[in-house]
């Protein structure tokens, strides 16, 4: 697998910001998107085996027991784009699961996986690409739509008006009643009217508000 970087934080947006959690961030990506906030993480990384990676996750989890006692419980597989690497990232998978941690996926929604194995993961967080990402053409596969359960999450970044416009128009051209929606402003940099602006648009459209919380701890210091 090409390895970016595996490090304990706590995860930094959607329905399981702020929980404790190991990062396993791969490298490599198949898009190129502007608001992209690890571009250390589209190319390079490391050649590391599978049991090497599951093997530095237990790692990481017993040093944190050792010290407080509790167990971490999640897992964060992103990138980069980690599917271009799911053979490798389905052995991981299995492999981690054994333990009984929970397994969340980030992925860009370009990426179609076969339904057998969407199960496998405990949270998916599919990302619909806006106009201001300069990817939103034809990126986002339509069956992630059919596929997605309560415990996935589909999410908007957003630094423009006309991707508010976009959500809207995505939103009600498509009745999601299973995935928690996620709207996230584009921050820091976009000031307060921005993120209020955005919090408008999540009670006009009723879904969730995502910040990223790790951005506003540590700002792009790496690892965290």
């Amino acid at each position: 697998m090409k390895v970016s970087e595996i490090f304990y934080s706590l995860s930094g947006e959607g329905i399981h910001a702020g929980i404790p959690t190991i990062f396993v961030r791969l490298a490599g990506c198949n898009l190129r998107c502007a608001w992209c906030d690890t571009e250390y993480a589209l190319g390079g990384g490391e050649d590391w085996s599978v049991s090497r990676v599951a093997g530095a996750v237990r790692d990481i989890a017993h040093g944190v027991f050792v010290s407080c006692g509790r167990r971490v419980r999640w897992i964060l597989i992103t990138g980069g784009e980690p599917l271009i690497q799911w053979p490798e990232v389905y052995e991981l998978i299995i492999d981690i699961k054994r333990d009984g941690y929970l397994v969340e996926v980030e992925t860009n929604g370009s990426i179609e996986m076969p339904r057998g194995v969407l199960k496998l993961v405990d949270s998916w967080n599919v990302d619909v690409k806006c106009p201001s990402s300069g990817m939103s053409y034809g990126s986002f596969k339509p069956s992630w739509l059919k596929r997605m359960r309560k415990q996935d999450q589909l999410k908007f970044v957003v630094g423009t008006e006309e991707d508010l416009d976009f959500v809207r128009n995505f939103l009600s051209s498509n009745r999601l009643h299973r995935p928690t929606i996620l709207v996230s402003p584009v921050i820091p940099g976009f000031g307060e009217l921005w993120v209020q602006k955005v919090a408008e648009l999540c009670k006009e459209q009723n879904v969730r508000m995502s910040l990223q919380i790790h951005k506003l701890i540590w700002g792009k210091e790496r690892g965290r």
